[in-house]
């Protein structure tokens, strides 16, 4: 008896496993916007060094440094924003991976959670950058993460339109069964 491979069984366990570990850094990501969000507000876990020109946000209850960085208006708002953006990016990774985990592969959920990832990299990056560059001087590296994001977020709209065909194809399907 012939072995046959069952790629969407591969693609099931792929996908969960990815899913985990999207779901990982955006928990790490998160925690580390709120821990940056608390020390910035209220000073708690923030050494100022280098004569207040960088500071060290520290691990929780500790004086061990966990986050460092220039400590200037642009760059902690850079900071942040990062930190939050990339934990929303993570999560919403993360939705797209538990859609391929499920039997059914086109469904109204797989179509909303491509629209929101395609939405997230074309909208916020680009709202981002704008709010950024009032405070702050736009470097290279920053340019091409946008590119990069808008990139994927035009490639997931591709893949958003195709599940949308194939969910609305499906949908009949079953209407005629």
């Amino acid at each position: 008896m012939q072995y046959q491979f069952n790629y969407m069984k591969t693609v099931r366990i792929i996908s969960t496993i990815l899913e985990i570990t999207t779901r990982i850094l955006a928990a790490g990501y998160f925690f580390s916007f709120l821990l940056s969000v608390t020390a910035f507000s209220t000073g708690w876990s923030l050494n100022l060094i280098n004569d207040n020109r960088r500071f060290e946000i520290c691990y929780p209850f500790t004086q061990t440094p966990y986050l460092l960085g220039e400590y200037n208006d642009g760059y902690i708002l850079i900071f942040v924003l990062l930190l939050g953006l990339y934990s929303l990016f993570f999560f919403l990774v993360g939705n797209v991976f538990a859609v391929f985990s499920k039997p059914k592969l086109f469904t109204a959920y797989g179509v909303r959670q491509l629209r929101l990832f395609y939405l997230g990299n074309l909208v916020l990056p680009l709202a981002s950058a704008i709010l950024v560059s009032i405070f702050y001087d736009m470097e290279s590296p920053a340019e091409i993460l946008i590119t990069l994001h808008i990139i994927l977020g035009v490639f997931s709209y591709f893949m958003a339109a195709i599940f949308k065909e194939g969910y609305q194809l499906q949908t009949e399907n079953d209407l005629i069964l």
